[in-house]
C-alpha cells in the first residue's frame, strides 16, 4: 500500500526533492555509479566469511574514512562505523548500514567476470553491494554539503549470515542503541523490495546416543537413529499457523556406524522461524518435548528405560518483532522510494539485519540493493547494475528525511 502518508512526512519530501543541494546529490549518486561498482569489485575479491571478516572490516574501514565518514573505529567484534556529525549536537543518530560477510568459504572468489553487462562471483551482491553503495551515499552527503540535524552513522557489521544470527548488527545495537534513533539496513534484492517486520528464528543440534550393538544379536538395544526417527516423526506433525507466518523443517540428520549395526548415535538439526515472538516460543516448546519424547519412546518400544539419551544445544536464536505497516518509520522508507519513481513492495516477514534494532524498539527497515541479481548464496551468482544508483538514492532520502536537514526539514518523531 502506498497511500495513507502523514502529511509532515509528505511535506519533508517535498521540501528534500525540491531542495537544489539534495538534488545535486541525488544526481551526484547517478554519476558516482562507475566508482560505486568498481568499489564494489575491489570488495568481493576480499573474502570473508562469517566470523573471518578481519581483512574486508579493515579494507571498508579505509575506504570509509576515503568516502568523508568521520571517526571511523573497528570493535572487537570487527564491525566498523563512524559517523557524519549533525549541526544540532544531540548525541542521537540515524543508522545505515551493510554486512561484511557472504555465505563462501576462502578459496571461492579468484575473480570479477564481466559479461553482457553482469558482473560474475560469489557474493558479488550479498552484501558486497551495499558495502559499496553506502560509500557513494557518505560521498554524496559530504561532498554536496548536506549538513544534517542528527547525526548520521554509516557501518559495516560482521556475523550476519548463517551461525552468524546477525551477532554483529546485535552488538552494535547493545553498544550503540542508545544513540540510534532508527535504523536502515541495505540488503536483499531490486529496488522495490523493503522488510519492516523481523522472522524470529531458533535452530536446535540435537544428537541421541546409546550402546548400540550387533543388528542381530543385539536385537532389542534401543536404537539411537530410530530414537531420532521418532523425534523427527513428531516434530513433522506440529500443527503451526498460517498467520503470523510460522515455519519449520529438520534440515539435517545423520547418524549409525555400520549397516549391520543398531546406531550408536544420531544427529539432527531443525530450523523453527515465525514472525511472532509468542508463536515461536510455543513452537520451542513443542520441539524440546519432541525431542524428549524420541528417546523416551524408543526405549519403551524395547522395555528399556534411559537406554537411549538425547542432548540439544540452541545454535540459533534470532528475535522476532513486528511494526504496523502504517508505522512512521515505514511511511518514510515507502515516500523515499516514491520520490524515486518506484512504487515499494512490502514483505510481511523477513529475516534480515533490522530483526536486532526491531526487537529493541528501534525504528528499522531493510531496502533492497538495487539492480538485478541471479544466484544468491550460490557459485553463480551475477549482478546487473543497471539502474542501480537508485538504491543510494533511496538511502539518501531517507536519511536526510529521519536525521532533519539543516535549514531545510526538521527531524520528525517516529
Amino acid at each position: 500500500m502506498t497511500t495513507g502518508f502523514d502529511q509532515d512526512l509528505k511535506l519533508i519530501f517535498q521540501k528534500l526533492t525540491t531542495d537544489r543541494q539534495v538534488r545535486q546529490a541525488l544526481d551526484f549518486l547517478e554519476q558516482d555509479a562507475p566508482q560505486t561498482i568498481a568499489q564494489q569489485k575491489e570488495l568481493v575479491l576480499i573474502e570473508a566469511p562469517t566470523f573471518h571478516e578481519e581483512e574486508r572490516s579493515r579494507h571498508y574501514a579505509r575506504l570509509l574514512r576515503e568516502a568523508g565518514l568521520q571517526d571511523v573505529v573497528i570493535d572487537d567484534k570487527f564491525n566498523v562505523y563512524g559517523k557524519i556529525y549533525g549541526s544540532g549536537n544531540t548525541g542521537k543518530c540515524i543508522l545505515l548500514e551493510g554486512h561484511l560477510d557472504t555465505v563462501f568459504g576462502f578459496g571461492s572468489v579468484h575473480e570479477v567476470i564481466e559479461k553482457d553487462g553482469r558482473l560474475y562471483a560469489p557474493g558479488i551482491c550479498d552484501d558486497t553491494r551495499a558495502l559499496a553503495a553506502n560509500l557513494s551515499v557518505i560521498r554524496a552527503l559530504a561532498g554536496c554539503g548536506l549538513k544534517p540535524y542528527h547525526d548520521i552513522m554509516v557501518a559495516g557489521t560482521v556475523a550476519e549470515e548463517g551461525l552468524g544470527a546477525m551477532s554483529g548488527m546485535k552488538h552494535l545495537v547493545a553498544a550503540k542503541g542508545a544513540e540510534i534513533l532508527a535504523a536502515i539496513s541495505i540488503d536483499g534484492p531490486s529496488n522495490d523490495v523493503m522488510y519492516f517486520n523481523a522472522t524470529g528464528m531458533i535452530n536446535y543440534d540435537v544428537t541421541y546416543s546409546g550402546p548400540g550393538g550387533h543388528a542381530y544379536l543385539a536385537f532389542g538395544t534401543p536404537s539411537a537413529v530410530q530414537a531420532m526417527g521418532r523425534a523427527i516423526a513428531a516434530l513433522s506433525d506440529m500443527q503451526v499457523p498460517e498467520v503470523p507466518k510460522t515455519t519449520f523443517t529438520v534440515s539435517l540428520a545423520s547418524g549409525g556406524q555400520a549397516i549391520h549395526g543398531i546406531a550408536q548415535s544420531a544427529n539432527f538439526k531443525i530450523n523453527m522461524r515465525s514472525d511472532s515472538a509468542e508463536v515461536l516460543a510455543q513452537m520451542e516448546q513443542q520441539a524440546l518435548a519432541a525431542f524428549q519424547l524420541g528417546a523416551d519412546a524408543e526405549n519403551a518400544r524395547w522395555g528399556k528405560p534411559g537406554v537411549v539419551q538425547v542432548a540439544f544445544t540452541k545454535i540459533m536464536d534470532v528475535p522476532a518483532g513486528s511494526q504496523p505497516e502504517n508505522c512512521r518509520m515505514v511511511q518514510a522508507a515507502k515516500l523515499a522510494t516514491l520520490a524515486c519513481g518506484i512504487t515499494p513492495q512490502s514483505r510481511l516477514g523477513g529475516c534480515t539485519n533490522s530483526n536486532m534494532p526491531i526487537a529493541s524498539g528501534i525504528p528499522a527497515v531493510t531496502l533492497g540493493r538495487g539492480g538485478t541479481e541471479y544466484g544468491t548464496h550460490t557459485l553463480d551468482e551475477w549482478f546487473d547494475p543497471a539502474g542501480v544508483h537508485v538504491c543510494e538514492q533511496k538511502s539518501l532520502l531517507l536519511l536526510l528525511a529521519l536525521a532533519g536537514l539543516t535549514g531545510v526539514t526538521e527531524a520528525p518523531q517516529l
